[in-house]
């Protein structure tokens, strides 16, 4: 139906071109001008970055050693054992810290969260842990203790000023009242990018304002 899909063409590469507030930014900065960067919970609703800076950080800042898990998947205790804990049991090649990278840990069911804590302790000295949660209070206590949690929601101004600018890439025809319109899928941005080209095809904006939106029930 579409030649390239938004939401692909629009993923930040970097992280100058994530929708971050300035206290987060600032953060990121900071906590990745060397290798001493903690574990970190990217936290928040569907639809904001979490795994697109998470994979951002390991190949465009860290340019690290790392594996990915999906673990709404892959959410038992022996993904822990033996997934997580063969991963890191071993030292990278170049000596720099490996990352693993736990997508949707609220997913995770308990018994595995509680092994996650003990790996995350054990092998703290050259491993580090990027996790993302839709529903940070599903995530034991034991396991936030040890990340640096970041909360990416965007502002609505910043999140309004994006969908705009990916509107004006494209060319398409709009005015304030549409962007206005905007604000029933806040804040996703990937429902908001996604809905604005499927709302678009005949290069005006046009969205149907009794449409409504529930961010909670969107779980990709």
């Amino acid at each position: 139906m579409f030649e390239k899909l938004w939401v692909e063409k629009y993923r930040p590469k970097k992280i100058s071109e994530m929708v971050l507030t300035d206290t987060n930014r600032s953060l990121l900065n900071e906590c990745t001008s060397d290798t001493s960067i903690p574990n970190l919970m990217l936290c928040g609703k569907p639809g904001i970055g979490k795994t697109s800076l998470a994979k951002i950080l390991v190949n465009d800042v860290l340019e690290c050693q790392y594996i990915y898990i999906n673990a709404s998947d892959e959410n038992g205790i022996d993904t822990v054992r033996n997934k997580i804990n063969n991963f890191s049991i071993t030292k990278s090649i170049d000596g720099n810290i490996k990352v693993i990278i736990l997508d949707e840990v609220d997913g995770l069911t308990m018994d595995a969260q509680r092994a996650l804590r003990n790996t995350m302790e054990e092998y703290t000295d050259f491993v580090r842990f990027i996790l993302t949660a839709n529903f940070e209070h599903r995530v034991i206590p034991a396991v936030q203790s040890r990340c640096q949690s970041v909360d990416l929601t965007p502002t609505l101004e910043d999140y309004l000023a994006r969908c705009t600018y990916v509107l004006d890439k494209e060319q398409i025809n709009h005015n304030t009242d549409h962007v206005k319109q905007l604000k029933q899928y806040y804040p996703d941005l990937r429902k908001a990018i996604n809905e604005m080209q499927k709302q678009s095809v005949t290069g005006t904006l046009i969205l149907n304002k009794e449409h409504t939106y529930n961010s909670f029930s969107n779980n990709v």
